[in-house]
């Protein structure tokens, strides 16, 4: 790419070698360019002065937000990158020049201060004081401080700081940076890479690949492309941490993420760097407190995560076996009553490619349809909608060449293509019969034939009635960075070299593929169905592709207690990189049968999750389902159905993370719990629970074959927290089994646990690990699918066709689905021997139809109490709903059920005994109590 210089340099000599990794040094002010201390400034540029091996190049510093800043690298042969993944505001912070020396080549610049104007997320506090320092005499470099307190108790600390002896450099067609690293930090993100969730001292490449049959601990790259480093401290003994920072390079080129998995002593030791095979640099880095503020920051820069629809939290069915049957339409068809047989409730079921495959070869060909195999499609999809559950189709994006499509898209350059052949680039590629592979080509979506194409494609199946699109196989892994794209977009980018000419994939980045497919996808689904939430789910993608995409998976698994384990980690950094509503494929996709107490365990784990979908990969006749093992059946219905019960909980902790990016799923150390130093050691560091919502419900799987019993840490938000957990798995007599815990509920076997405890627990099989913190809400519903209206989308599929109710909804049919009219809270108070009272707790969640584009809301707020009534502890509980005039009210309003712990035997005053029928809050395993619920009045605010 051509770049402008800014001024006149001596002409350097031609050097025909490629750059293994030079040093950009003698960077200067531009000519003309007159600066002062105290000017306020919009932007602080460099270029290549007289004394650089490399002329015309710039540097640019920026602030778009107030504790974010850009820096933008760029010179000949390498632009600033291509890309759609962060999203710069329209005007950029006015910053201060603090100090400024040009002849000793320093400079200070303090951060933007937040106004009320302006967009500040980092949850930085006013006390905390930001400067950045500037170096270029002969190297450039930054370091960014942090000053908090005043006069003589302010203090001082460095926050991230560059390697000076090796800050920026040119590679052959990139770029590499480095920074001094601290071994006590943790470092998190990265978006899906392998266990454990803290990555100090290991080395990631920044690419997408088709992983199948991965080890959930060691192989690297998996399917994601997210170059969003996080940095933390862990706290002192004085309780104090310091700033969080994270640094997110948003190319969509080949990259590797270096965290201290090499020392160069003689250029300082320790240090992380970020090596960039293509084109110049731009490097955002976001101050926060703690890995909540950048994690909210990454979301006003990369946007915040799509609203899912409420019908895709449930129990999400799949398998490849059963679509690739001679009569997968006949064998497809018997799912919903199975699973009405089976007393399980189901969502949904992912439709696997076999429906795709040409009837007399078995090869893939993406947008057929085999008549054979599905005589009467339609059909199919009318009997799941009857049943109430959705259909997902999958789609892959490459072409053999005997696809009828196939010469179509050459001749409209939708294919890319080799310079070596000047043809269009083909490799071998999976075609699903005998042989397992064939000459194909990937299809281009920079070139507008192939998303016209694809459009077609995908209109064929919204015409056959599908609820979504399953963007699968989508890593676009041509293996040549030479190979060229099309590089013709219709549509605006934050960065585009779109000037009709051909681009090097190694620039592009690859992964743009996947982003502009997922695009292509939601756009037509979008088109057809404007009123509905659009629902793409993606096994690949970058930042940019989840403005499209509303879901995920960690792709291709592999049977084995070792990756059941290493799924909890690779979910925590996922949710951490903005991919939040995501999960493994329970059972595990490939290799062996999961054994009955694999299988159980992993049900346990993946219904926490934000996704839960139970799948497998056909080989050797593998269907994982619910009912494989009949002895196992009411465990793992028990669990399913806990997910349906608490729906209304998961729904709201979909909306907290569309809003304000807060991860369903998040490591202990998150949020309020950063301060507490356990969380930071190894043996928590390198465990296995987690939060599902922050501060509410505590996960504490068992996930080692054969053990029965293990230690929990309970977290705490400072050294005098002594709040309460409540085990709400409701499965365990503790008497059996000498628990640590010290204080129980009277009358019961329940024992309570306090903040800052160890305590080991009992998990037999039927034992799912779960933690309710004092001071939780927990809305809950019936534990089977449901409708939130009796007409409308809600229950109306696109293709007309409405939900059958259950003969206990008031409908005719001997069905799965029923009507949300009923709403339980579940709150935690500390038992009554804990003289706690008039303490008083908030909660709130917000309810919706589950499906509109543009949802209504209907918020929940809930305060409770416990207080003394004639010498006796009772518990007081309000109520208030709050909604839009006309707005979405759902079938359950006007009162609410009151859950205590169990074994709490104080009344809710004012409240009325009741039993709503056919409702039992234990029947999902959740530990409330049966006798003694309560039904309070809702007062509604307009």
């Amino acid at each position: 790419m051509p770049h402008l210089c800014s001024r006149n340099l001596p002409k350097k000599p031609n050097v025909n070698m490629p750059i293994t990794e030079r040093p950009l040094t003698h960077l200067v002010i531009p000519d003309g360019v007159n600066l002062n201390a105290g000017d306020q400034i919009e932007s602080f540029q460099l270029v290549s002065g007289p004394e650089t091996l490399f002329p015309c190049f710039t540097w640019t510093l920026e602030f778009p937000f107030p504790h974010v800043y850009r820096i933008v690298l760029a010179g000949p042969e390498r632009p600033r990158p291509p890309h759609d993944n962060a999203n710069a505001p329209s005007t950029f912070c006015k910053f201060e020049l603090v100090s400024f020396d040009k002849d000793t080549c320093r400079a200070m610049f303090a951060f933007p201060y937040p106004t009320g104007q302006s967009l500040d997320t980092s949850g930085l506090d006013n006390d905390t004081r930001l400067e950045l320092r500037l170096f270029w005499k002969y190297q450039l470099f930054t370091e960014v401080w942090e000053r908090r307190g005043r006069g003589t108790t302010e203090t001082v600390t460095p926050v991230i700081r560059d390697l000076g002896a090796r800050p920026y450099a040119l590679t052959e067609h990139g770029i590499i940076r480095h920074w001094r690293l601290d071994r006590s930090r943790v470092h998190l993100g990265l978006g899906e890479k392998a266990a454990p969730i803290d990555l100090t001292g290991r080395r990631f490449i920044m690419h997408a690949a088709d992983s199948a049959f991965y080890d959930a601990h060691k192989t690297d790259p998996l399917y994601k492309h997210t170059p969003f480093l996080i940095s933390t401290s862990p706290p002192d003994t004085s309780g104090f941490q310091g700033s969080t920072y994270a640094i997110f390079h948003p190319t969509n080129s080949v990259a590797t993420w270096d965290v201290g998995a090499s020392i160069d002593y003689p250029s300082g030791g320790l240090s992380k760097q970020y090596i960039q095979d293509w084109g110049g640099l731009e490097e955002w880095v976001m101050i926060g407190n703690g890995v909540a503020g950048v994690v909210r920051t990454f979301s006003d820069v990369a946007g915040k995560p799509r609203l899912v629809g409420r019908d895709w939290l449930g129990y999400l069915a799949s398998t490849v076996l059963l679509a690739d049957l001679p009569n997968a339409q006949e064998e497809l068809e018997k799912w919903p009553a199975l699973c009405v047989q089976n007393d399980i409730p189901c969502s949904a079921m992912h439709l696997s490619s076999g429906y795709t495959h040409d009837e007399e070869t078995g090869e893939h060909l993406v947008f057929y349809l085999n008549k054979k195999r599905y005589p009467d499609f339609k059909r199919m999809v009318r009997i799941y909608h009857q049943a109430g559950m959705k259909i997902l189709p999958n789609v892959k994006p490459y072409l053999l060449t005997r696809h009828p499509d196939y010469k179509r898209l050459e001749d409209g350059k939708g294919l890319f293509f080799d310079p070596l052949t000047q043809k269009a680039g083909r490799q071998n590629l999976s075609n699903n019969a005998e042989d397992r592979n064939g000459d194909g080509s990937w299809a281009d979506f920079s070139a507008p034939e192939t998303r016209a194409w694809w459009a077609e494609g995908i209109k064929g199946l919204i015409e056959l009635g599908v609820d979504g699109i399953w963007d699968d196989n989508n890593e676009f892994f041509t293996r040549d960075d030479e190979i060229l794209a099309e590089n013709h977009f219709d549509f605006g980018r934050q960065v585009s070299y779109n000037d009709g000419s051909r681009i090097k994939t190694g620039i592009l980045g690859r992964i743009t593929g996947t982003e502009v497919m997922n695009k292509g996808s939601h756009d037509q689904m979008e088109e057809a169905f404007p009123e509905r939430r659009v629902f793409v789910l993606t096994r690949s993608g970058n930042p940019a592709t989840f403005k499209y995409a509303a879901s995920t998976w960690a792709g291709d698994n592999y049977t084995s207690w070792h990756n059941l384990r290493g799924s909890q980690h690779i979910q925590i950094n996922s949710g951490l990189s903005l991919m939040q509503n995501t999960g493994a494929d329970v059972g595990g996709f490939a290799g062996p049968k999961p054994t009955p107490e694999l299988f159980v365990r992993w049900v346990q784990l993946g219904v926490t999750h934000s996704r839960f979908c139970i799948h497998s990969d056909g080989s050797g006749g593998k269907l994982n389902t619910p009912w494989m093992y009949p002895e196992m059946l009411p465990i793992i219905r028990q669990h399913i159905k806990w997910r349906y019960y608490i729906l209304p909980f998961l729904n709201n902790l979909m909306w907290q993370s569309h809003l304000s990016a807060a991860p369903p799923n998040a490591p202990l150390f998150y949020g309020p719990f950063a301060s507490d130093p356990v969380l930071y050691t190894p043996e928590i560091m390198r465990g296995f629970d987690a939060w599902l919502g922050v501060g509410q419900i505590l996960v504490a799987p068992q996930l080692h074959e054969g053990e029965r019993a293990r230690k929990v840490y309970f977290p705490r938000t400072s050294p005098t927290d002594q709040a309460c957990y409540f085990d709400i798995s409701g499965q365990v007599d503790y008497r059996l089994f000498g628990s640590s815990a010290q204080e129980r509920q009277e009358g019961t076997s329940m024992p309570v646990f306090r903040s800052g405890e160890w305590a080991t627990i009992p998990t037999p099989l039927e034992y799912g690990g779960m933690f309710a913190r004092e001071g939780t809400v927990i809305p809950v519903g019936r534990d089977k699918a449901t409708l939130t209206a009796l007409d409308g989308p809600a229950r109306r599929y696109t293709d007309g066709v409405d939900a059958e109710l259950d003969k206990e909804s008031g409908g005719g049919a001997d069905g799965q689905v029923g009507v949300d009219d009923w709403r339980g809270v579940l709150i935690f108070l500390p038992p009554p021997s804990s003289g706690l009272h008039n303490k008083v707790y908030e909660g709130e969640w917000i309810e919706d139809d589950g499906i509109s584009a543009d949802p209504s809301t209907y918020l929940v707020k809930i305060r409770y109490w416990a207080e003394n009534m004639d010498g006796s502890s009772a518990v007081r509980v309000q109520a208030k709903a709050f909604m839009t005039k006309d707005g979405f009210q759902p079938l359950w309003s006007g009162r609410l059920f009151v859950f205590l712990p169990e074994g709490d035997w104080r009344g809710v005053v004012g409240a009325q005994a009741g039993l709503y029928p056919n409702q039992r809050a234990d029947r999902a395993g959740v530990g409330a109590q049966v006798m003694g619920q309560f039904v309070v009045p809702v007062e509604y605010v307009l």
